[in-house]
């Protein structure tokens, strides 16, 4: 297959995941007060034959008040801790696993306990943030829930742009290296290399902006996608090689900030 047919074929739009929409920092700290109210509800509601009671299971006893309280207290230091520096990943771990050890009780209890509509309301609110942390709920014991924060997000798609740019040079230059290549089909590969530094320019001011940002996200992956599919068939350089390697590391980055696979 000549370049001509592999890189046309390579620029045909790919199937691409939709990135799931990603909460900002600001909505994690509002999901975390929710959270804390959702906690007081149900321990509020919760019947109180249950609220005092001593349950005996595989791990030994459980005072159920007690297990409350130290919940309560996991979740205020879990708002206390979360910074623009830090999104406390450690302390998310410990309430969720909490969360799920009340959840595995509460499905052995009859559906009309009292409390038990504030449970599931609580629940969701635990799922919503299991998500934003690259985990579910109930969550495995063995998870590492993990977010990056909006800051890292973006410096990650301001990198991005800032090495296709290097790359879109790199290839240009490679291109017009090799004669068989035709100034239409070299001038369509660097205008994707642009268009993939425009894709992570609008990312990163999106996220800054504490605006939704699954769209562009979306757009960004696919365009790598297209471009490393396309690469693999273009007469490149070793320094053109290597700017792309140079893409490929804050990309995938920015790709664990949407919680989807990196480039394959």
């Amino acid at each position: 297959m000549t370049f001509v047919i592999a890189l046309l074929l390579a620029l045909l739009p790919l199937p691409q995941p939709a990135a799931p929409a990603r909460i900002n920092d600001k909505e994690v700290k509002d999901l975390f007060d929710r959270i804390d109210n959702d906690r007081d509800r149900f321990e509020d509601q919760l019947d109180s034959s249950v609220k005092h009671a001593v349950l005996r299971g595989p791990a030994g006893e459980v005072d159920v008040e007690k297990f409350l309280d130290d919940l309560q207290e996991n979740v205020d230091k879990l708002k206390g801790r979360f910074s623009d520096s830090y999104n406390a990943g450690s302390e998310v771990a410990t309430v969720l696993r909490q969360g799920t050890a009340v959840q595995r009780y509460m499905a052995t209890q009859p559906p009309a306990l009292k409390g038990m509509s504030e449970w599931n309301k609580l629940a969701v609110s635990l799922g919503m943030l299991a998500g934003a942390y690259g985990t579910t709920f109930p969550t495995p014991d063995d998870a590492a829930p993990r977010r990056l924060g909006d800051g890292q997000v973006a410096d990650a798609a301001v990198q991005t742009a800032n090495a296709a740019d290097q790359f879109k040079k790199q290839l240009d230059a490679a291109l017009k290296m090799d004669k068989t290549f035709s100034l239409a089909n070299r001038k369509a590969a660097v205008a994707e290399a642009e268009g993939l530094k425009k894709d992570a320019d609008e990312l990163a001011d999106r996220v800054k902006d504490n605006k939704p940002a699954s769209a562009e996200a979306t757009q960004l992956f696919a365009r790598a996608q297209r471009i490393q599919t396309a690469a693999a068939s273009m007469p490149l350089t070793p320094d053109a090689k290597a700017a792309w390697e140079s893409v490929v590391r804050p990309l995938s980055t920015v790709a664990e900030g949407f919680n989807v696979a990196p480039l394959r």
